[in-house]
C-alpha cells in the first residue's frame, strides 16, 4: 500500500504549485491513509493493490486533484483545465529544450554565432506564444462540447506517469543512481585522458596522430570542469536527491560545458601528425581525424545546450 500511495503522490507534487505543495500532499496522504485504513478495519485485512488503487481512484487523477489547487480561468472550466494546464507546461517544455538545442547549434556554426543564437531565441520565443494560442483555443472548444476524458477516471496509480513534465522535477525528487555512476565514469575516463593517465590508440590509416598545441588553452577549464562535476556527482551518489543549489550547479556547469564546446569547435585545427608510419596519404587521415573532432564537439555541445534547458525549466517550473 504505502509503495502505490507513495507513487501516486510523487505524480501528485510534480503537477502542484511549488508553495504549497507539501502540504497539499501532507494533507492527501492523511486522507488516503485513514480511508485505506477504515477499509481494512471493515475487512480485518490488509488492501491488495487492486482496492489501493480504487481508492486513488475515488481521490481522482493526480492531473485533476492538482488543477483544484491551480487559479482557474473563465475560458477554460474546471473539468477541462488540469488538463489543459498539464499540455500546455508540456509543449512549453519540448519547445524550449529543442530551441536550447538549436541555439548550440547556431552557437556552434553560424559565422555570427551570438547574433544566430538571439536570433533563434527570438523565433522560438514567437513559436511558444503561437503554440499557447493554440493549446488555449483547441481546451477552449474542448470546453464548450462538454469534452469528456476517460483515462483522467480510470486510471490505474500503478502506471501513473507524469510523462515530459517529469522534467521538472519535484524538489528532493531522487535522482537514479546507474545514471550518476555512468556520469561518473565518463567523467573519470575524460580526466584521466586529459592529464595523460590513460591512453587511446593514437593511430589512424598509418598515422600517428596527437592533439595540436591549440588545445593547450583548454587545459586548465576542462581539468577544472571535470574535479568540480566529479565532486557535484559524488555528492548525488551519496545523496541521491534534485534541490535547487544542486540544479543551478548542474546548469552553471553545463553552460561553462557549451562555451567549452562552442570555442574548441570554432578554434578547429586541434589535432595534427605526430608521425607517418605507413600511410601514402597521411593528409587524408587527419582530414578523417579533423572531421571527426568537429563532428564530437558538435554532438556534445547539442547535449549541453538540451542539458542547460532542461536545468532552466527545473529552476523557473518548481
Amino acid at each position: 500500500m504505502s509503495t502505490l500511495v507513495d507513487h501516486y503522490l510523487l505524480q501528485l507534487r510534480t503537477l502542484l504549485p511549488a508553495k504549497p505543495r507539501d502540504d497539499i500532499a501532507a494533507e492527501l496522504r492523511e486522507s488516503i491513509t485513514s480511508a485505506v485504513e477504515e477499509q481494512e478495519r471493515g475487512l480485518g485485512r490488509a488492501l491488495t493493490d487492486d482496492e489501493v488503487n480504487e481508492i486513488l481512484r475515488g481521490f481522482g487523477h493526480p492531473m485533476v486533484v492538482a488543477g483544484r489547487y491551480l487559479p482557474m480561468q473563465q475560458l477554460i472550466g474546471p473539468d477541462v483545465f488540469p488538463l489543459y494546464w498539464y499540455v500546455m507546461q508540456a509543449v512549453l517544455i519540448v519547445i524550449a529544450v529543442i530551441g536550447g538545442l538549436l541555439v548550440g547549434v547556431a552557437l556552434l556554426t553560424a559565422p555570427r554565432a551570438s547574433q544566430a543564437a538571439l536570433q533563434v531565441v527570438g523565433n522560438f520565443w514567437w513559436i511558444a506564444l503561437q503554440a499557447a494560442a493554440l493549446v488555449t483555443l483547441v481546451f477552449a472548444v474542448l470546453d464548450y462540447s462538454r469534452a469528456r476524458f476517460a483515462f483522467l477516471d480510470k486510471f490505474d496509480a500503478r502506471k501513473l506517469t507524469v510523462g515530459v513534465w517529469g522534467v521538472r522535477g519535484a524538489p528532493l525528487s531522487a535522482i537514479p543512481r546507474t545514471d550518476t555512476v555512468f556520469e561518473i565514469a565518463t567523467t573519470a575516463i575524460l580526466l584521466f585522458w586529459w592529464v595523460e593517465w590513460l591512453v587511446f590508440p593514437s593511430a589512424w590509416f598509418g598515422v600517428v596522430l596527437r592533439l595540436s598545441p591549440a588545445i593547450e588553452q583548454f587545459f586548465y577549464p576542462v581539468l577544472a570542469l571535470c574535479i568540480v562535476e566529479l565532486v557535484r556527482l559524488g555528492v548525488d551518489l551519496v545523496r541521491p536527491y534534485r534541490t535547487v543549489p544542486r540544479v543551478a550547479l548542474r546548469l552553471a556547469l553545463n553552460l561553462a560545458w557549451l562555451a567549452v564546446f562552442v570555442l574548441a569547435y570554432r578554434t578547429g585545427g586541434l589535432v595534427e601528425i605526430a608521425e607517418v608510419i605507413r600511410s601514402s596519404n597521411p593528409e587524408r587521415a587527419l582530414r578523417i581525424a579533423q572531421t571527426s573532432m568537429s563532428v564530437t564537439l558538435f554532438v556534445l555541445g547539442g547535449i549541453s545546450a538540451i542539458l542547460a534547458a532542461t536545468d532552466v525549466v527545473r529552476l523557473v517550473r518548481r
